[in-house]
């Protein structure tokens, strides 16, 4: 009680000027954003139809409040970043693609941080993980939320990419100094999942962050002159240890790596001995767990800037324990003997069921950040344009299966009108053959134009 009265006097002392600049200093942005889909057929077949509109066209709007501000002077503050999203389709999505709700909230920062000395601070509320060095796929990163967004439509603009991972709710002690940066984070355990059969979307927003009791200890090493270190101990209902380095041979040209053991699966997989139940008639009560068997992941990458501050840059990554060939293999079976018809409607309705559990365990491990395969390369670009407008091209590689998903980005700052409102377009591609990876829930082309307009 004694340690809180600090806290609490402070809050007593909210000065009424800086009350007023709180108020005064919040922005406000706008997005606004037209898109088209075209998806090919798929190998999915529940109820003996296709579970996805083979094209359509979908409006998309969002709305972004963030404030920043001393509640008390070089003491206390607080920092808010709120998002409202919705979204219009011109056809009715299909099955697969169906959000319950086309308005929803997302809360990207709700904190409050007490700074207690030059080199010590504390954050409660709600926090984001502080990214790793890979933009693929970080292993070090062990604190990561899942998708909050909705499942048939999304604003394409990059500044929403990590929003989407949900924010968890938790408490984060920082000790900073010139030489190093010791953080802990606690994410309390809040809730369960309960509908592991419906996408995170349809989640709530504790489910998709806070499901899980977990710790981290962070270290990360700045005396070095031409690369950082970090160390990563998370603790919890998973126990993973995660180094990271970035070494930079060139003030220009930096080589990353980062290499992480955990000590149980990080995502859900097909039980092998539940789809053979299955597949002989019986029913068990889940298709898809968690073991215990550890793995490791590793990264690796460089990125080189160029002159004019354009990026260019390569990643290579690994997970132990993504599906081989013939364990992948099984699922898409199971897919396709479930797709059968037997004309007994309980039995039919069952297989149907499947199926949509089966599409929302593998959309929910993409969902969190996950892949599903073991070997992956990717390769980026932002390249700088005059006006201050950028291009970024981007591809990534199953190297096991050979599917694809690549696209491309544009932006431009109208200056014109001071740099208030930003014109944004892209096309995108998913392909590989209906058992791949990318290809499983069929080939996909979209494009979108859209607008991000500052209050």
């Amino acid at each position: 009680m004694l340690r809180a009265a600090p806290l609490c006097l402070s809050l007593l002392l909210v000065s009424p000027g800086l009350l007023a600049d709180c108020l005064s200093g919040a922005e406000m942005t706008l997005f606004g954003q037209v898109s088209y889909a075209k998806r090919q057929p798929a190998l999915w077949r529940p109820d003996g139809k296709h579970p996805y509109q083979k094209d359509n066209f979908y409006n998309d709007w969002g709305l972004h409040y963030s404030n920043r501000c001393w509640l008390v002077e070089n003491s206390l503050e607080t920092q808010v970043s709120l998002y409202a999203l919705a979204y219009q389709p011109y056809r009715k999505p299909k099955s697969f693609e169906q959000d319950r709700h086309r308005v929803r909230g997302l809360i990207d920062r709700l904190s409050l941080s007490w700074t207690l000395s030059e080199q010590l601070s504390v954050a409660a509320g709600k926090l984001r993980a502080r990214p790793g060095l890979f933009y693929l796929k970080s292993p070090a990163n062990l604190l990561a939320g899942y998708y909050g967004g909705f499942k048939a439509s999304g604003i394409h603009h990059l500044e929403l990419k990590p929003i989407y991972s949900e924010a968890f709710w938790g408490l984060r002690l920082t000790e900073e100094t010139p030489d190093y940066v010791l953080a802990f984070t606690l994410s309390p355990r809040l809730t369960h999942i309960a509908k592991r059969y419906e996408s995170s979307g349809n989640w709530t927003a504790a489910e998709r962050a806070n499901a899980s009791e977990r710790y981290l200890l962070r270290y990360t090493d700045y005396r070095a002159a031409n690369h950082t270190p970090s160390l990563s101990i998370g603790l919890g209902e998973s126990r993973s240890i995660a180094v990271a380095d970035s070494f930079y041979l060139t003030p220009q040209f930096a080589i990353n790596a980062e290499l992480a053991w955990h000590s149980r699966q990080q995502w859900r997989h097909l039980d092998s001995d539940k789809a053979r139940q299955v597949q002989d008639y019986q029913f068990p009560a889940s298709l898809y767990h968690r073991s215990s068997r550890n793995g490791v992941e590793a990264a690796f990458g460089s990125h080189y800037t160029t002159d004019n501050f354009s990026l260019l840059g390569v990643e290579y990554y690994f997970q132990s324990e993504g599906y081989s060939r013939t364990a992948w293999r099984q699922q898409t079976q199971l897919i396709r003997f479930l797709n059968q018809r037997s004309g007994y409607a309980p039995l039919d309705r069952a297989f149907d069921a499947w199926q949509y559990l089966m599409g929302a365990e593998i959309d929910n491990v993409a969902n969190r950040g996950q892949l599903q395969g073991r070997h992956y390369l990717h390769a980026f670009a932002t390249l700088r344009l005059a006006d201050r407008a950028s291009l970024q091209p981007y591809g990534v590689i199953n190297l096991q299966d050979n599917s694809l998903a690549f696209g491309i980005h544009y932006n431009k700052p109208l200056v014109q009108l001071d740099g208030k409102m930003e014109l944004y377009s892209g096309i995108y591609r998913a392909q590989g053959n209906k058992d791949s990876e990318f290809g499983l829930f069929g080939n996909t082309t979209g494009v979108y134009s859209g607008i991000k307009y500052y209050f």
